[in-house]
């Protein structure tokens, strides 16, 4: 929308298109590969913002996680999409990642996202890169997960400073207006929080009261987790954690009152 707004002609592959009058869109995959020219064809700025997180996905991690993350959309999709730009002369090609990923780069899932970064640094076309940390949407799914645990426990001394996508979202327009190429500065929340005061601000948010337990976790591993999700050299966003909650529940109040 913001794009738009802008003047801008805005064409999105997706794989399940919207209704949206003021949108071209391209139904496709890039774990396919299905839709790809067709979505490239004629544009001058790709933004790049697809994954594949399973864990994001269902909003709480498995053991598999820990073992392997699938390549299908964020190493071959990025190179597939990469490649067509190259071959339609695109201008921009903007990719969206994520910061704190050398941090955390025992991870599948930062390796992934970090050989994506390699295939666009790599390419012919003209790039930049923008990360941000964790999105507030993200970290309300995944603690709803949590709370339906018997047992609440996270880490007491690891920090994050997770942002709202709205307006991460203003960061990637200004870096496709002013067509600022390389690696552009991380991008993060205005707070950085233990991840109890962030869990603690989300029970009162949701009226709800529980025991949050200290998760033993050894202190280089809370080390790399606050590195990870904080990113001290980051530009900011203006929207906390408690207004996003107060937000995001004045959103669905109608909905629940309309249900009720």
């Amino acid at each position: 929308s913001r794009l738009r707004e802008q003047g801008h002609q805005v064409r999105v592959l997706a794989r399940r298109p919207r209704v949206d009058a003021g949108v071209e869109w391209i139904t496709g995959d890039l774990a396919t590969g299905d839709g790809v020219r067709e979505a490239v064809a004629g544009v001058d700025t790709i933004i790049h913002a697809a994954t594949h997180s399973p864990a994001a996905q269902r909003g709480h991690f498995r053991l598999g996680d820990l073992v392997r993350s699938p390549a299908d959309v964020d190493v071959h999709g990025t190179r597939a999409l990469l490649a067509a730009g190259e071959r339609e002369g695109v201008e921009q090609f903007v990719h969206v990642s994520i910061a704190g990923l050398q941090q955390t780069r025992r991870l599948p899932y930062s390796r992934r996202k970090l050989e994506a970064e390699e295939a666009v640094r790599s390419s012919q076309l003209p790039w930049s890169i923008v990360r941000a940390t964790a999105f507030y949407w993200l970290l309300e799914r995944m603690f709803e997960n949590m709370l339906k645990q018997p047992v609440l426990a996270l880490p007491a001394r690891a920090r994050m400073a997770p942002v709202d996508s709205d307006d991460f979202a203003g960061e990637i327009i200004e870096c496709v207006a002013n067509a600022r190429l390389g690696e552009r500065e991380d991008f993060a929340g205005p707070q950085a929080l233990t991840m109890i005061e962030l869990m603690e601000q989300y029970l009162a948010a949701t009226g709800r009261t529980r025991r949050i337990r200290r998760a033993p976790l050894p202190k280089k591993l809370q080390a790399a987790i606050t590195a990870g999700n904080t990113s001290a050299g980051a530009r900011r966003g203006t929207t906390t954690w408690g207004q996003w909650l107060q937000r995001t529940a004045a959103a669905q109040r109608p909905g629940l009152e309309a249900a009720a």
